[in-house]
């Protein structure tokens, strides 16, 4: 199993002195990538999204960029970049150009999303969200993979057209793909996706990213389905990788009441919630959920602190790397 971090790049309430901000961005990714973890990760939303969210995010493509030319090695990736609002073509021009200043380092993690007011003010109509995703990557790997391509879809139409720079990867970036079923026994707040969303994953997707708040049973049951339809689709399921992206924070030392600050920072999903579904513990309780998730195959386990949490990637790194890489 590989482990990759959310770096803290949240701006707004708590988190507002943006220059402060980017310093322990910076302090923090260059850790992470001396502790040995194989990616940062950040997080996208064009607006701050209630209900679930009580803080917004800088762009994740410009914070990745900052984060290339302070790092070497650590693979730069989005967890989710909310693809329905973006343009196709210029999203695949944006990720190309990183993936060429990083030196071949990008992991492009897309999403329908949910938020109705980003849907809104980005003039999009949201019941189009998961169709335009399914267009959306097919036109990126077009363009990222073609000299003078050709398509013609629902939303856009283009012939003959070439972008460059091409990807430093080949043959293209990976483009992992978010979502699957709700949680709806362990949440008031998520709403169920269809199995299209999974059957998408299993056609498209070079990744797929299981959401936070997603239980144990749920996540190896969506990956089973997912199994399927790529076999349906003549694809293998090794061409697909299985990730998860989970909130972590160590409850050793800390009291319920400061456990609560530290998840209200940029969450507004009751604690209980919380409590149920992220990988929330002791030391030796994270590590026995850990081998639950890699009894069901996973592959690449995101890792989502409450904060810059210095303890807990020198924990990961120094007491459960050797049992799980």
């Amino acid at each position: 199993m590989k482990f990759g971090v959310v770096v803290p790049n949240a701006t707004g309430g708590v988190r507002g002195d943006v220059p402060v901000l980017m310093a322990e961005v910076v302090r923090f990714g260059r850790r992470v990538e001396e502790l040995g973890f194989d990616g940062l990760w950040v997080i996208d939303h064009v607006l701050t999204a209630e209900p679930i969210y009580s803080t917004t995010w800088l762009d994740p493509l410009v914070t990745l960029s900052y984060l290339a030319a302070q790092t070497s090695r650590i693979r730069l990736g989005t967890s989710v970049v909310v693809l329905p609002l973006r343009v196709p073509a210029v999203f695949a021009k944006e990720v190309s150009s990183l993936d060429v200043v990083s030196g071949g380092r990008v992991v492009a993690g897309v999403g329908n999303g949910w938020w109705d007011k980003e849907f809104e003010v980005c003039g999009v109509p949201k019941k189009t969200r998961g169709d335009r995703v399914e267009e959306y990557v097919q036109i990126i790997k077009k363009l990222w993979t073609e000299n003078n391509a050709t398509f013609k879809g629902r939303f856009y139409s283009f012939e003959n057209i070439n972008l460059e720079p091409k990807p430093l990867q080949k043959p293209h970036p990976p483009i992992w793909i978010a979502g699957g079923s709700a949680i709806g026994k362990a949440s008031t707040v998520y709403q169920v996706n269809a199995e299209r969303v999974l059957k998408r994953i299993a056609r498209h997707a070079d990744g797929w990213i299981a959401r936070a708040y997603t239980d144990l049973e749920q996540v190896e049951n969506d990956w089973k389905t997912i199994q399927k339809h790529a076999s349906s689709f003549g694809r293998s399921s090794n061409e697909i990788v299985f990730a998860h992206i989970i909130w972590m924070c160590l409850s050793e030392g800390r009291s319920e009441q400061e456990l609560r600050r530290l998840f209200a920072q940029s969450l507004n999903i009751p604690f209980e919630d919380t409590r149920k579904e992220a990988l929330l513990g002791t030391r030796r309780e994270i590590v026995s959920k850990l081998e639950g998730l890699a009894g069901i195959g996973l592959q690449y386990l995101i890792v989502w602190p409450t904060h810059a949490d210095y303890e807990l990637v020198e924990f990961l790194a120094r007491d459960v790397f050797p049992s799980f890489s």
